[in-house]
Order: C-alpha cells, then sequence, then structure tokens
C-alpha cells in the first residue's frame, strides 16, 4: 500500500651492527626519497589529471529536464527519462527499456529534481542496471526501494545538503514546482509525498511531487545550477555563479528574478519539449517557439549571456 506522506654482547657485533645499520640507513634514504619523489610526481600528475578532466566536462540532453554529465570515466545523470510516455495512474510503470539503454550506456549517480514521472519513472530500472547511487527526496527513495533498488544505493534529501564526491560537490537547494498550464487554464500541482515505501507494483499514482530541489554542482573550478521545474526560492539562489544554468522556460518576470539573484554566464533551456513523444517524432514547432521565446527573454534580459537552445541528445561543454 502507498502511504502518501613493534644486546649486543662484544665490540665486534657492535661494530658489525653500526656498518650494517649505517648501508641500511643510506640504502632507505635514497630508496624512501625516490619513493617520494615519485609519489610526488604521482599528485602532480593526479593534479593535471584533475585540471584537464576539468576541462572536459560535457553535458547532453535526454530531452525533458534530464541531463548527462560526463567527466573522465565519470557519469552523472539528472533527471533522466527516456521512456516518454504517460504514466496512467492505475497501472504499472513500466520502462521503455530499449530505448532508455539505446541512450545510457554508464550511471554512476543519478539526481531526481522532484518525483514527477516525467523526472523520475526510469531511475529504478536505470540504477539497477548500473548500480549507481541514487539521490532525491524521500519521495523518490521510497518509490525506488519499492521497485527494488538497493537502500545502500540511496541518499535522501531534504534540501540544505552539501554533498561531495569524487570528482565533484553538490549543493541542494530547496524549490518548488513551477505554475502548470494546461487546458487553457493555470494551476500549481498539490504537494503530496511518498513517506514508506510499499511492497507491490510501482503504479502511475506514485509519482507525485514529493518536493522540488534545484542541484548546484561544482567541478574543479565550473559551476552548474539545474533546475526540474519552474520555480523557485529566490532567497536561496542568493550568491550562486553558475558557469552554467540548466533553466525551464519560465515566463519573463521570473527569469529577470532568478537571473538577477544568480547570473549566469550561460543559460540552457530544457523542458520545453512535449515529454510524451519520442525522439523519433522530432520536435513540433510549438515546442520550438517556447524554447526560442525564453532565448530571446534571456537576451533581452542580459545581451552578455550565452543562449542555447539544444537539440534533442547533443552534447554541450561546460564552459
Amino acid at each position: 500500500m502507498i502511504k502518501i506522506r613493534a644486546t649486543y654482547q662484544n665490540k665486534h657485533v657492535i661494530r658489525q651492527t653500526g656498518l650494517f645499520i649505517t648501508f641500511v640507513t643510506l640504502f632507505l634514504g635514497v630508496f624512501l626519497s625516490r619513493d617520494g619523489y615519485q609519489g610526488l610526481e604521482a599528485r602532480a600528475q593526479s593534479s593535471l589529471a584533475n585540471t584537464e578532466q576539468d576541462k572536459n566536462v560535457s553535458l547532453k540532453w535526454l530531452g525533458v529536464a534530464g541531463w548527462e554529465i560526463t567527466f573522465g570515466t565519470t557519469t552523472i545523470l539528472i533527471d533522466p527519462f527516456l521512456t516518454r510516455k504517460e504514466a496512467r495512474h492505475d497501472q504499472e510503470w513500466k520502462t521503455d527499456e530499449d530505448a532508455v539503454l539505446s541512450v545510457i550506456k554508464r550511471a554512476d549517480y543519478i539526481f531526481a529534481g522532484h518525483s514527477h514521472a516525467d523526472h523520475i519513472a526510469d531511475i529504478p530500472f536505470i540504477a539497477k542496471k548500473f548500480d549507481a547511487k541514487v539521490v532525491g527526496s524521500r519521495t523518490t527513495t521510497n518509490i525506488a526501494i519499492s521497485a527494488g533498488v538497493d537502500k545502500a544505493r540511496l541518499i535522501t534529501i531534504a534540501g540544505g545538503e552539501k554533498l561531495d564526491f569524487p570528482g565533484f560537490s553538490v549543493q541542494v537547494i530547496e524549490s518548488e514546482h513551477g505554475i502548470v498550464r494546461r487546458g487553457g487554464r493555470t494551476r500549481r500541482p498539490k504537494f503530496e509525498e511518498i513517506t514508506q515505501p510499499w511492497n507491490g507494483p510501482v503504479t502511475g499514482e506514485a509519482f507525485v511531487e514529493g518536493g522540488c530541489y534545484i542541484y548546484y554542482f561544482t567541478f574543479g573550478g565550473r559551476t552548474l545550477l539545474h533546475q526540474s521545474s519552474g520555480g523557485f526560492v529566490e532567497e536561496k539562489l542568493a550568491g550562486l555563479r553558475p558557469d552554467v544554468a540548466l533553466l525551464y522556460p519560465m515566463n519573463r518576470a521570473d527569469t529577470v528574478s532568478l537571473l538577477g539573484t544568480a547570473p549566469a554566464k550561460t543559460v540552457i533551456v530544457h523542458h520545453f519539449d512535449q515529454w510524451r513523444a519520442h525522439f523519433a517524432e522530432g520536435m513540433p514547432p510549438s515546442s520550438v517557439s517556447r524554447g526560442q521565446r525564453f532565448a530571446r527573454d534571456v537576451r533581452r534580459i542580459d545581451k552578455r549571456i550565452k543562449m542555447i537552445v539544444p537539440d534533442f541528445l547533443a552534447s554541450y561543454p561546460l564552459d
């Protein structure tokens, strides 16, 4: 059931022993000096490798608010949703495994912005397939447990955390869901959460919001902000200076507010596509227009900002 809430005896021996100790000391001194040098050299090479790694952080758009971040041998996913279909309220969720594996070849860490189906429905399958760590709200982690993900691979967040991982760190920022416009009507989704895991299948009704989070990643000297939905809490973004911001196509007033509080050098818009339509169907004109409208707004706010409207599965450098 789903619950939504470590004596020498003569001089001869002493003399021999002294000579032996002197020899050993000299030998070890040379050996350790060489070893110490090699250790310093290894650390220098490691530092150089990290610097080179920082230069090669790559971002690939997976559609919706989904991204694949790669650097060195590490792969991070954010909100990966490649099944691209509706989660029916009363039907067991089934990930399109072929669609996912045609794109995802590795996953070390997965971050969930919030728990709606178009952000997390494919996460349990990916996490189990690649033994990835999953970071998300208790709703996200409870859904993952219910779907068979090992608890040891889950990190539950509530906002305000600073998480350190090999090669990068993440600041978790409490946020809120944006306004939804459907059928000519505007509304903010009701807040609901899953308070504990359950036995039984994961159905569409499980994918409630469960709390929204913005992630602020640091890779060496570069920073990246990811917004999973159109909402944000302005004061919680104060002091952030992302090199790249992955943003939902908000209205102009909200865009002015966010970029005024957390100015970015580069903005890449996402979540402007029709998430129920497969990549093979292309991008409908209405979605293209939505992305372009947001790009115009950003350029009007600050012409110095580099603005990108991405293509499906296209890669962009973090610079």
